[in-house]
């Protein structure tokens, strides 16, 4: 009847690929590879890491004192078990608490509300449904829940290799629905089983083995997860350590196994107590590989099909990627990144090299060789590249400084190749530069938009200095020597002149701020346009009959509507004017016309100011 294994295969073809692709920085610039080493250090061995679970309760109105009992029993048996625990508990179990604790975790246990489906809250979708019932913010009330559904976990969550999810006492996982609800049917309780465990059996979400059950368990599930030889269906088969307690442990009057439905490969077994349809209770439940053991979960065990592999896998090249918005200033370093949480470089991608598909785990560590944070990711082999998100394992951004990323790669037979590491450098004095407003136009001499006011936070004293430079690089005004400055907001103002107190011609200027501390120096870079209008478009290039739509800005209030003048060449002039969105804001869509010739289009945008100034800027479309 049991079809366990085929899960396993369908998975192993796309197991979790997306974690690699996780919060890449937009542009990349490849640091040099002379900071890669390589050193047998867990080869040799380094402990192993502990295997790492976390214990989620949410807010659940009056029940939550009692949840919170349960879960502290559990994390204080899991640590007993000689697992790491993380405890994200109400009122602080919000989505970015859980989502950056589970990061690498190989078992996640729940205690919470379950938001499920079939049940009578239609419609069906898993934004909401099939997932969490957290606190929506931090130190929220227990009478208040925000639901993450099984879309949100397959977004976010990225558990360890063949984790296990446990979901304790959510109403829909195991098959029942709420308290004071009729007893469902057999397929009722089958769907909702399915439904719940889609989302943590998902490829990206990587767990192997989702329990739920809805009754208290008088049975000690992180020691029999530590127990060598167990299966996933041997555990749900654990009968109580105080009999005689309503559907905990396993029943086994009517087992049911059924292959699933939302998870190819899967299968689902449910416990329910009773054998008379109308009156089942549906409190326990297993999806998933029922037939993966405890040694796989832990990692001791080669997977199916692998064990004749004795070939351990190799990190061949490992390094830390520059964004170009943040830039080290000074004395030669490793690739820098800021993690503030101000959006900016609030990542360090890492890129590697392996030679063959393997679970890479990873260890950050600090200038005293603590580790400060434990993850794990999947590649196929070759090239590829991992994020790490700059917190540590407690969920909170680690400090400036300097350290050491290292990454040691396990296949699929468990071999364990060469420890690889790569330095990186946190830099943390500055946050959030801005430029208001990035658009201005100071040259025509008004004052409707003379200049940009920019600005940036210090969170420690540094020193700091302003500079804008033209589109090539080239210096054009020193707005700030270096000055020492405290805490707090800083602002300088550019009034859109040169060194020389001339005004700069129309275009595109960066601002670029630089923070010096101890740690060392570093710089945030800010655009800034000196025009009149700026245009933006999905594309500026096509064949005749290409319609685009183009958005235009203007910098300064305008009397009325800018003229559009489109010269394209072997046509006569046409105009255009466009749609008004906001005071500054108008856009105009343009099918450029055939019968003429391929070559440069000029798109002139023409507006009068409110002060009764002219003004206009060209653009150009390139017809192919």
């Amino acid at each position: 009847m049991r079809h366990a294994t085929a899960f396993g295969y369908a998975r192993d073809a796309a197991l979790r690929s997306s974690l690699i692709a996780a919060s890449l920085v937009a542009i990349l610039i490849v640091s040099t590879v002379g900071n890669f080493t390589s050193t047998v250090r867990a080869a040799e061995g380094e402990p192993a890491a502990p295997l790492h679970a976390v214990i989620i309760v949410g807010p659940t109105h009056s029940s939550t004192a009692g949840y919170l009992v349960e879960g502290e029993l559990f994390a204080d048996e899991a640590e007993a078990a000689g697992m790491e625990v993380t405890r994200v508990f109400h009122p602080y179990a919000t989505w970015s608490a859980v989502r950056t604790a589970t990061e690498g975790a190989n078992l996640v246990v729940y205690f919470g509300h379950g938001n499920g489906w079939p049940s009578p809250y239609a419609p069906f979708q898993e934004n909401t449904k099939n997932g969490f019932g957290l606190n929506g913010t931090a130190g929220g009330s227990q009478d208040s829940v925000t639901y993450y559904g099984g879309n949100r976990i397959r977004e976010s969550l990225r558990l360890a290799p063949n984790a296990v999810v446990l979901l304790y006492r959510a109403c829909y996982t195991a098959g029942n629905g709420e308290a004071g609800q009729p007893i469902p049917s057999e397929s009722i309780a089958l769907e909702r089983v399915d439904n719940f465990a889609a989302g943590f059996l998902s490829a990206e979400v990587g767990a192997s083995a989702v329990f739920a059950f809805y009754k208290k368990q008088r049975v000690n599930y992180a020691a029999q997860l530590m127990t060598p030889g167990m299966t996933m269906e041997g555990i749900l088969r654990v009968p109580s350590s105080s009999p005689g307690y309503y559907s905990s442990g396993w029943v086994g009057t009517s087992p049911i196994y059924q292959e699933s439905t939302r998870t190819p490969g899967a299968q689902m077994l449910l416990d329910p107590r009773g054998s008379d349809p109308s009156t089942m209770d549906y409190s326990r439940a297993v999806s998933g590989d029922l037939a993966m053991t405890t040694d796989t979960w832990r990692g001791d065990a080669p997977e199916a099909g692998h064990e004749d592999d004795g070939v351990a896998p190799e990190v061949t090249s490992l390094t830390g990627l520059q964004a170009n918005d943040t830039q080290p200033a000074g004395e030669s370093s490793p690739p820098a990144f800021t993690p503030n949480g101000d959006g900016i470089s609030d990542t360090m991608t890492l890129t590697h090299t392996v030679s063959e598909p393997a679970y890479l785990m990873w260890k950050v560590r600090d200038t005293d060789e603590n580790t400060v944070r434990r993850f794990t990711s999947w590649t196929e082999g070759g090239d590829g590249s991992t994020t790490w998100d700059g917190r540590d394992d407690d969920g909170d951004f680690v400090s400036e400084g300097r350290y050491n990323v290292a990454v040691t790669p396990k296949d699929r037979a468990t071999n364990v190749g060469p420890e690889a590491s790569t330095p990186v450098k946190v830099l943390k004095s500055m946050r959030s530069p801005k430029a208001k407003p990035a658009l201005f136009f100071a040259r025509d001499g008004d004052a409707l938009a003379p200049s940009a006011k920019l600005s940036v936070t210090l969170d420690q004293p540094a020193k700091l200095s302003w500079l804008v430079v033209d589109s090539t690089g080239l210096p054009v005004r020193m707005l700030l020597p270096e000055q020492l400055l405290d805490v707090g907001l800083q602002t300088m103002t550019w009034d859109g002149r040169d060194e020389l107190g001339n005004y700069v011609l129309g275009g595109v200027y960066t601002a670029i701020v630089t923070a010096t501390t101890d740690a060392g120096s570093y710089s945030h870079r800010v655009t800034l346009r000196a025009m009149p209008f700026q245009v933006t478009a999905p594309v500026w290039s096509g064949p005749a009959g290409t319609k685009v739509t183009f958005t235009i800005k203007s910098a300064e209030p305008l009397t009325g509507w800018p003229r559009i003048e489109i010269r394209q060449p072997g046509v006569p002039m046409y105009t255009g004017y466009p749609i008004r969105y906001s005071p500054k804001k108008f856009k105009t869509t343009i099918t450029f016309k055939s019968g003429g010739t391929p070559g440069p289009v000029s798109i002139k945008v023409i507006g009068t100011d409110t002060g009764g100034g002219r003004q206009d800027k060209v653009y150009t479309f390139d017809l192919q």
